[in-house]
């Protein structure tokens, strides 16, 4: 299993980067990569050239184009794909999206990310397909509609790991 961190976003929201925002003695991007880790993850590879990742093929695709930027450099392999922004996310609320196969992609409800993502054959066409669509027909929960879906549950997991920080109220609601 790879570990993927969308950390490639213009961070537009929040005026700075949020990889580099720091949760204790650890940047985001630090502690989302232990995480990744911790979770079960054999390797990490972020998307993202600023932070010594892959670079965005199609940067104005949001984590669609940071996605398909990172699976054409991967093999297939099972992948767990997580944004960056997330200050509260842990390895247990990972480990029921690791572990559930039965479609391609398994995400909580109500949200596309994090999710578990089968990097083969079928997903690779379907993400060159959506790098040249427009809006939300290139969104993380069409991709997931496309090619199936798992959703899991919220009565499996503290929703406050799910919560993601775009904004500076965002990330002060999140880190009082």
């Amino acid at each position: 299993m790879i570990g993927v961190i969308l950390a490639g976003g213009r961070s537009s929201r929040m005026g700075e980067d949020k990889a580099l925002l720091r949760v204790g003695e650890r940047t985001l991007l630090e502690r989302t990569r232990d995480v990744l880790l911790e979770a079960g993850a054999g390797a990490v590879v972020i998307s993202g050239a600023a932070h010594d990742g892959i670079a965005d093929r199609w940067p104005d695709k949001g984590p669609i184009g940071g996605i398909a930027s990172v699976v054409a450099e991967l093999i297939d392999d099972e992948l767990l794909v997580v944004p960056v922004d997330m200050p509260h996310l842990d390895a247990a609320t990972l480990a029921p999206l690791r572990d559930e196969r039965r479609m391609r992609a398994t995400r909580w409800a109500g949200h596309p990310l994090p999710m578990r993502l089968r990097l083969d054959g079928t997903t690779r066409a379907v993400l060159a397909e959506f790098v040249e669509l427009e809006g939300r027909a290139c969104s993380v929960s069409a991709l997931q509609a496309r090619i199936g879906v798992a959703t899991l549950s919220l009565d499996q997991v503290d929703t406050t790991a799910l919560a993601n920080c775009n904004t500076p109220d965002e990330w002060r609601e999140a880190n009082p």
